[in-house]
């Protein structure tokens, strides 16, 4: 009889140092996860100033994709590529769609910025690399429909985009139909 009380007693402190020690692995992820959100929320607000990359911590995945998708809101092109790239290399496969997706806008709207200012072989190259960018997103999730569509804009804008030389101020536009795509299908706007 006491033998059994000092197993169940024995039994007893065994379970309750278990649920103390569950108990605070809980209460650290929790700690965690506001940490985390906390963070993903500062670094989200539309317009929030520069954020100082000592005071985060880029070793989480989650982390650094927000941050250089903050890098990016904040106009800083070459910033938020290596932010992306170091994001890239600390994400799982389902991660991975969302930064060469975002990646891939990234050079695509640096594409667009290029070429309104008539660069053109820079807006080129950086077309084809967003062209790359999403082609990879695809490869890891192909249902990703905003890949698809960002991946045929990027192709149209490269095709669209004059070959050769860039004419002089004074010489005559080239028509539009020079300029007119490639792409097979209908042009947007028509029936």
């Amino acid at each position: 009889m006491m033998l059994r009380r000092v197993h169940l007693k024995n039994g007893l402190l065994l379970l309750s140092l278990c649920f103390v020690g569950l108990l605070g692995h809980q209460l650290y992820q929790y700690q965690q996860a506001t940490t985390l959100n906390t963070v993903l929320k500062k670094l989200s607000m539309p317009v929030s100033p520069l954020i100082d990359v000592d005071s985060l911590d880029l070793s989480q995945a989650d982390i650094a994709f927000a941050y250089a998708y903050h890098l990016q809101q904040q106009g800083l092109f070459e910033d938020a590529v290596a932010a992306y790239g170091q994001a890239e290399r600390q994400s799982s496969p389902e991660q991975l769609k969302r930064v060469y997706f975002n990646m891939g806008n990234l050079y695509l709207q640096q594409a667009i910025e290029v070429a309104t200012k008539m660069g053109i072989d820079r807006a080129t190259a950086l077309a084809d690399v967003a062209k790359d960018l999403y082609q990879s997103a695809l490869k890891q999730d192909p249902n990703l429909w905003p890949a698809k569509y960002n991946l045929e804009a990027a192709q149209r804008l490269s095709r669209d985009l004059p070959l050769g030389d860039i004419n002089e101020a004074g010489e005559a536009e080239e028509s539009s139909e020079e300029l007119w795509s490639a792409m097979p299908g209908f042009p947007i706007g028509l029936p």
